[in-house]
């Protein structure tokens, strides 16, 4: 069965490192991170984090610049930790 609905996600994205990451549950605490899984692929590098339970509770992705569409990386560019975790209460 397949079922579609829209959920509000936090991105964030650091133009320093050209990194983008995606919490699927946010916030994520100092801590819940438990072991990260990297995956390569010919068109880029990839880290899911894990939480103790097994939960993938974010994505980041590496060089972003050029796996991300420029509107979604202006959009999400350089906003603080404060404001990453503001966002995430939000929602």
């Amino acid at each position: 069965m397949y079922a579609e609905t829209r959920v509000a996600l936090v991105c964030t994205y650091d133009s320093d490192a050209d990194a983008a990451y995606i919490y699927l549950d946010c916030p994520v605490p100092a801590g819940g991170v438990q072991r990260v899984v990297p995956f390569d692929t010919d068109e880029g590098m990839y880290n899911l984090d894990v939480n103790a339970q097994g939960h993938v509770v974010g994505l980041e992705i590496l060089n972003a610049g050029k796996r991300l569409p420029p509107t979604l990386l202006r959009a999400i560019s350089n906003p603080t930790q404060e404001q990453a975790e503001s966002e995430c209460r939000r929602h």
